[in-house]
């Protein structure tokens, strides 16, 4: 199972996706919007193009981290506490798979592609229009990103 894209993403950047080096950078920016707030939605195939199989580029060495924070809220997501050690070791043999190219089951790819689409609705409803500029779309997006989190830690604290 590859990455995926919903369609509307690359019109909704198009004003400033010639500052992208790849189309995964669009996926990382909807996923990471979508993984702070926790964020998931479906999207129909017929709404999404496939990326890659694999995580690209500089991404090859982060991929491991953005495992990890994929897991992280996953587990944050259904309630699975460290100290329950079955449940976690369920879960992430469920959503891991060390032989594959991006280190992920079918099913976690298919989780994680679920935040990325839920993440896009999330840039659209703190952005409304498309961003016009990266100068001034990358400061929004980590204010917007670094909000979510302190809200996020304000509910479990």
């Amino acid at each position: 199972m590859p990455f995926r894209l919903r369609k509307a993403t690359r019109e909704w950047f198009k004003n400033i996706s010639g500052e992208f080096s790849l189309d995964f950078d669009m996926y990382y920016l909807c996923l990471i919007a979508g993984l702070a707030t926790g964020r998931k939605e479906d999207a129909p195939a017929s709404e999404t193009t496939d990326l890659v199989t694999d995580f690209p580029g500089a991404y090859r060495e982060k991929g491991r981290l953005i495992t990890a924070l994929f897991l992280s809220q996953e587990l944050k997501g259904l309630g699975i506490k460290m100290s329950e050690r079955q449940a976690l070791h369920s879960t992430i043999r469920g959503l891991v798979d060390p032989l594959s190219s991006s280190h992920l089951s079918e099913a976690g790819l298919r989780e994680l592609n679920r935040y990325s689409f839920g993440g896009f609705d999330v840039l659209t409803e703190w952005f409304g229009e498309r961003p016009q500029a990266m100068e001034t779309f990358l400061p929004l997006l980590k204010k917007n990103i670094d909000r979510a989190l302190e809200e996020e830690s304000a509910n479990i604290g």
